[in-house]
């Protein structure tokens, strides 16, 4: 269990933006609760849904833990993700996506970690990849310490929404506004050659990803991508560009293909490792106790 001097004084924000996620924010909210860590503060932020993802929120406002912002506008998930490491009082910060799940375990494993090794800015883990009705599809895994460009351009680096970073390197390393579906892959680009990262290898995340995205945001993060691209290697011979991008394309091809025949999820559950009926049985329980 956690150490009872980090669980008393460590202070932890957990940051969930959501937007129209009334089928699944529920969920969310309810692991952020269930924690064994329990010294956390929720910020949640509304960017501007028009579905019932607010009242259902509203409903969580009697844990003096959590607050809510909702200002009706419709400003991204980067503008949010921002405006929540300014309002943050903790001395780590959490980010996690409104369709996700965490693990009973998150928190504390990864402030033990942080506390352990003063000499990493983020830590992620691996997670389980789980569809629409919370069924468990597989695992997905990372790189233990990625450190260079090519971690992040293969998606080594980081599950988005399994990043603990400490609180000043978030704020000394903001997501870009103009980088729309790919603000995670830009900062990480930005900052691996100057920051240390490093990943759990245990599932400490329910991973919503099968049967997402949809075609047309699917081609709108490749196309997001290649301006990633050219901007980073502003060098027109840059060899590594040019594949980048043609990957890019080719990636857009064989999804749209896949789509049109209505097997997208072949594509998708194909990133996924195998995992054991045990470890699916202890997955399900974890998840049943949300429902309760």
């Amino acid at each position: 269990m956690c150490n009872i001097n980090i669980q008393s004084s460590k202070l932890v924000t957990i940051g969930i933006p959501f937007f129209n996620a009334d089928r699944y924010i529920d969920y969310a909210i309810k692991s952020v609760i269930n924690q064994s860590y329990n010294n956390w503060e929720l910020i949640l932020t509304d960017d501007g849904s028009i579905d019932g993802s607010v009242t259902i929120a509203k409903k969580y406002l009697y844990d003096h833990r959590i607050r809510l912002i909702t200002d009706g506008e419709n400003k991204g998930l980067s503008f949010r993700l921002n405006q929540q490491i300014a309002l943050a009082n903790g001395k780590y910060f959490a980010r996690m996506d409104a369709d996700d799940i965490m693990h009973p375990e998150r928190i504390q494993r990864q402030v033990e970690y942080l506390e352990a090794n003063l000499n990493i800015d983020v830590i992620g883990s691996s997670a389980y990849s789980i569809d629409n009705n919370n069924n468990v599809c597989g695992l997905i895994k990372t790189n233990a310490f990625p450190n260079t460009i090519y971690d992040v351009f293969n998606h080594k680096c980081f599950i988005h929404p399994s990043v603990m970073a400490r609180l000043h390197w978030y704020k000394n390393n903001l997501y870009d506004l103009r980088e729309t579906r790919v603000e995670d892959i830009g900062l990480w680009s930005r900052t691996i050659m100057k920051s240390s990262f490093a990943n759990l290898s245990t599932p400490l995340l329910f991973y919503r990803n099968v049967g997402l995205p949809t075609l047309k945001k699917y081609l709108q993060s490749m196309k997001e991508l290649r301006k990633l691209y050219y901007n980073i290697f502003p060098k027109f011979l840059s060899m590594l560009k040019w594949k980048l991008i043609l990957k890019t394309h080719l990636k857009s091809f064989v999804y749209t293909m896949f789509c049109i025949i209505k097997k997208e999820n072949v594509l998708i559950k194909r990133r996924n490792s195998y995992i054991d009926d045990s470890e699916t049985l202890k997955c399900i329980e974890i998840l049943k106790g949300l429902k309760q």
